[in-house]
């Protein structure tokens, strides 16, 4: 969770860019703002209805602002004239500053050890978390790297600056989390790192094209209480129980609906998600009886609801309420079937939330 609490971090860090609203906005619409005047024709139908700017009366769109949490620009936003303007300068220097503080508080909390490297495997079962580790730190990276691509163009960057600027901060910062790890017990993860870029890659180019209403990862807490005779002799390792928390990538109906210009009716609020989860891993000895699973589930898209009944993306609240019910997975909101991967048997929609 230390990883979600950088990210979250991130969130109140920029507050030092002053702005009295904030929205979340389409990013294609803010780079047409910016003045690439060929991608705005190519996306202009793709732009999220709830993010177009209201009609003046005469045809002409009003000036709205839109901003990135604590900053806010009207539109349309000026062209930067350096890689680096002020604000800009500001943002990638509060994520590489929070990659730096996540990865030293380790050492701070366990000591410092030798500088070393640990090969942790990806999502083999023998892995001490079974995978969930990756997942996390790819979709925490995928939302930063998405955050801060938002943040760029507002501050005038073009979309390609935007996309290359958002990857390598969001990778530079992952990186520093694990030169801190690699002088604690944790050492230095190559693996780690891999998920990182690939999360951020995957955040810059669904920032870039314009997908962000219609593809979405989420992390969710998912309450469960092992029982007491499957942890007796095992203690918690290093790190924490990644039984309590579940990861998902969903295709949002809303914007689907919008792409294919249909009309899904209230199925506009849902999302169709994949899910994975792991139960008993991080403990020492291992569990036998650890499994990872995997699942289909269909939820509610908050998002959606709260644009539909008028949450606006051009007030602070509402941009802090969208961003955050982007991120996180809210428990119970979902209907699903999951395959256990050890056992080979599927279970039903309570199955995140009990051992089995």
């Amino acid at each position: 969770m230390r990883r979600v609490a950088a990210a979250l971090g991130l969130l109140w860090l920029a507050a030092g860019l002053r702005g009295d609203e904030l929205a979340l906005f389409s990013g294609r619409e803010l780079e047409a703002a910016v003045g690439e005047a060929s991608v705005a024709e190519e996306v202009a139908p793709f732009a999220p209805a709830a993010d177009m700017p209201p009609d003046s009366g005469d045809g002409e769109p009003k000036a709205v602002r839109r901003c990135v949490l604590f900053q806010c620009e009207p539109l349309p936003i000026e062209p930067a004239n350096r890689l680096f303007p002020k604000g800009a300068a500001i943002w990638t220097g509060a994520g590489v500053f929070l990659g730096f503080v996540d990865g030293f508080q380790n050492p701070l909390r366990y000591g410092f050890q030798p500088f070393h490297t640990t090969d942790e495997g990806f999502f083999s079962s023998y892995t001490y978390a079974g995978g969930a580790d990756k997942a996390s730190h790819a979709i925490v990276s995928e939302n930063v790297a998405g955050l801060l691509y938002d943040a760029y163009i507002l501050n005038g960057l073009t979309p390609d600056q935007a996309f290359a600027l958002s990857l390598a901060t969001t990778v530079v910062a992952g990186a520093l989390v694990e030169v801190g790890d690699a002088v604690t017990p944790y050492g230095f993860s190559a693996q780690d790192l891999t998920a990182d870029t690939i999360g951020a890659l995957t955040g810059a180019l669904i920032r870039r094209g314009g997908l962000e209403d219609t593809i979405g990862f989420s992390i969710g807490k998912i309450p469960t209480t092992l029982p007491p005779e499957i942890v007796a002799g095992h203690f918690e390792g290093l790190g924490f129980d990644y039984s309590n928390e579940m990861y998902t990538g969903s295709l949002k109906l809303d914007g689907l609906s919008r792409r294919l210009d249909a009309s899904l009716g209230p199925a506009r609020y849902l999302q169709v998600s994949f899910a994975f989860l792991t139960k008993g891993f991080g403990y020492a000895p291992p569990i036998p009886s650890r499994y990872q699973e995997i699942g289909f589930e269909v939820g509610l898209n908050f998002p959606a609801i709260l644009r539909g009944v008028g949450v606006s993306n051009e007030t602070w609240w509402g941009d802090l309420l969208l961003r955050t019910f982007t991120f996180l997975r809210i428990p119970y909101t979902q209907v699903g079937a999951y395959y256990n991967l050890k056992n080979h048997r599927w279970y039903g929609p309570g199955a995140p939330y009990h051992y089995e």
